[in-house]
């Protein structure tokens, strides 16, 4: 072979190479983003809401009442309460448990004047038990732990009691288990003397779907004469002149 052909076959090998060097750092990349796409998972929903939540509570000033629990919280939509700023901790979903270890996850930045709680519902949720008696049992320890737990971070908390189920949920949720799960939620606040009822809560309001009130709203609107009668007297002065306004 001459040595004219040998320069000819190096140089056909050397721009080959060259030609495929770019192209497989270009694959290589490629393979790279979509390897972290598909690695890199997306936040839950919890972690959003949390963001939110912690968020919220770093803007607050002076006193401010948190309201917890699952969507009889998450779907209130006001940001005041008794005249006081009013962080909502609410998650769709959410069962006794799921509140704890939310609260655990919160870093308060002083006590709040009062907790708004309402808990339970996802509780009575059929997949989470196989008959009522075990998940009325699994709510009653989770809410005692739950309930010490608040009364701990603020002087006082209230409970927003459930509302009833109709028949449009009775293959999703046990009534049973959400009349004695309510029941038992109302015997641990009678026994604790931080907790209070929600006198009227949902009082009159018609379910939207068999599980939610169709106007949360209204139905904190009735219960909170009673919540801002509870707070410290000194605290109660920012209701009454807010009533009092013209």
């Amino acid at each position: 072979m001459t040595p004219c052909a040998i320069d000819i076959r190096y140089r056909s090998r050397l721009v080959a190479l060259l030609l495929l060097v770019p192209l497989a750092l270009i694959g290589g990349s490629l393979a790279g983003l979509a390897i972290g796409r598909f690695s890199t998972a997306p936040p839950s929903y919890r972690d959003q809401r949390l963001v939110q939540i912690r968020a919220d509570l770093r803007q607050v000033e002076g006193d401010y009442l948190l309201a917890l629990g699952d969507s009889h919280v998450a779907r209130w939509h006001a940001r005041e309460f008794c005249g006081l700023p009013l962080v909502n901790g609410g998650m769709h979903g959410a069962t006794t448990r799921d509140t704890r270890g939310l609260i655990d996850e919160l870093a308060l930045p002083r006590p709040p004047l009062a907790i708004i709680l309402s808990v339970g519902t996802n509780d009575a949720n059929r997949k989470r038990f196989r008959e009522p008696p075990e998940a009325v049992t699994r709510f009653r320890q989770a809410f005692r732990g739950l309930l010490r737990d608040l009364s701990g971070r603020a002087g006082l908390v209230v409970i927003a009691s459930l509302p009833r189920l109709d028949e449009r949920q009775a293959p999703a949720f046990s009534e049973e288990a959400a009349l004695d799960i309510a029941g038992s939620a109302e015997t641990a606040c009678r026994e604790e003397g931080s907790c209070r009822l929600a006198s009227g809560f949902g009082d009159g309001i018609a379910l939207a779907d068999g599980l939610h009130l169709a106007d949360y709203e209204r139905a904190y609107r009735a219960a909170e004469p009673g919540i801002c009668a509870a707070l410290p007297p000194g605290k109660r002065l920012r209701q009454n002149r807010r009533a009092e306004a013209p």
